[in-house]
């Protein structure tokens, strides 16, 4: 951690007068002695990102991106706009790869910077500095979900491919911990990472592979009960759930939705995913049963208390938001498409609150609506907008949906559409 007197200093007392939270970065950077590309690479973004961010850019306002480099530098929350309680990482301590003998582990584990990097931060939060008798720390558990949680924000900026080997590797890293390890320290490794194994298996969703993705998911559900965390497993039910419908399996859409939800003990915000994703299951089998599903969900979501603190848990950024473009998404399912566009277009303008992958799946969603609804020359706008979401993001999700636009493939336009989808596959 950096000493206070850099945080009393009249340069960052300057930059905080100035509304300038990308020189107030900056400041911290340099004083850990990291450049731009050293940070990118530890935070999941670009050098150029870094560099935009500290000149002032939109992206310096995203507080999103700030509450990430605010943990990995240790600056004090409120100097960057943001009030909550965080808990910091040891940034100082990431720059080197591990503590004791965990060097020779983490270059067998990792292939590339961003892998060496995230794995220098699991030795760092895990056995601390110039600890070299192996034993973890009082809140390893705790650091490793702060981890978790970064990781999650970085997939809303980073490429999917990006990021698989370094989440392989840590869940590989904190399997070798859960099998040395005993009593409740022992548990919650195991809960830890099956949230790491939940994620591993959306990963391989996201690049269209599900053999990967159901393996993964099944893995993540054993652990999630063998740690007896009702939360993990319901989830694991609720992503079962999402590979069923890609399947086209209605029926398994809804029973495993339902099996989420009769876990003893969900959170609410737990508890009002797996109901939207009944719903889902609902819409998709013609139902209009759906809607009071969704009416719970939503229910649930604002009336829930949120922990504060930088954990991972399981839905952590679910809002009310995400409910909503459900239910616009089942009115197209409903073939209700004029009540489908209106729907998304009076939710457009929070749009950016989400991450690229889901505005790509909900802009192409929104493409077929609008062909459907006759309006062909709409559907090839969001549908060219959905398309460059999925080459920026790589989402094979997007893709999926892009597809159901081939039964307008005789116009020009779809078809050029149609031939540059086709590149992404």
């Amino acid at each position: 951690m950096l000493p206070p007197a850099i945080w009393e200093s009249k340069e960052v007392r300057d930059a905080v007068a100035a509304e300038s939270p990308g020189a107030v970065v900056a400041i911290a950077r340099k004083a850990h002695g990291l450049r731009q590309d050293e940070l990118g690479t530890l935070a999941g973004f670009s050098q150029s990102a870094i560099s935009r961010l500290e000149a002032g850019s939109n992206i310096a306002y995203d507080m999103r991106v700030l509450r990430t480099l605010q943990r990995l530098l240790g600056i004090p929350a409120h100097l960057l706009g943001l009030t909550d309680r965080t808990v910091p990482m040891r940034s100082g301590e990431a720059r080197s790869l591990g503590a004791g003998g965990l060097e020779a582990l983490a270059n067998d584990l990792v292939v590339g910077m961003e892998g060496k990097a995230l794995m220098a931060l699991c030795a760092s939060a895990v056995f601390g500095t110039g600890n070299s008798n192996g034993v973890m720390t009082g809140d390893a558990v705790s650091q490793l979900l702060v981890l978790r949680r970064i990781v999650n924000d970085a997939h809303n900026w980073r490429g999917t491919g990006a990021l698989m080997p370094a989440v392989r590797n840590m869940y590989d890293f904190i399997d070798v911990l859960r099998r040395n390890a005993r009593g409740d320290v022992r548990r919650r490794l195991l809960g830890t990472g099956a949230m790491y194994a939940e994620f591993y298996g959306w990963l391989h969703e996201e690049i269209g592979d599900m053999r990967g993705a159901a393996a993964w998911t099944s893995r993540a559900l054993e652990q999630g009960q063998a740690a007896d965390d009702r939360d993990v497993v319901a989830y694991c039910y609720v992503r079962m759930s999402q590979l069923a419908e890609v399947d086209g399996d209605d029926d398994r859409v809804i029973g495993l939705a339902r099996a989420a939800q009769r876990e003893t003990g969900l959170s609410p915000i737990v508890r009002a995913m797996a109901l939207r994703q009944e719903a889902r299951g609902l819409a998709r089998a013609g139902q209009d049963a759906c809607m009071p599903r969704f009416d719970l969900a939503q229910s649930l979501v604002l009336n829930a208390e949120r922990p504060q603190t930088d954990e991972y848990s399981i839905g952590y950024c679910f809002t009310e938001l995400h409910v909503q473009m459900q239910r616009a998404a089942s009115m197209v399912d409903l073939a209700d498409h004029q009540r489908a566009i209106n729907a998304y277009t009076e939710l457009m303008p929070r749009w950016g609150s989400i991450c690229q992958w889901e505005q790509g799946v909900h802009t192409a969603r929104l493409a077929y609506a609008h062909a459907a609804n006759g309006d062909v020359e709409q559907a090839v706008d969001f549908g060219f907008a959905a398309l460059d979401l999925a080459r920026a993001t790589g989402s094979q999700l997007i893709v999926h949906e892009l597809d159901r636009l081939d039964p307008w493939s005789a116009t020009p336009a779809i078809a050029e559409l149609a031939a540059e989808v086709s590149q992404l596959r």
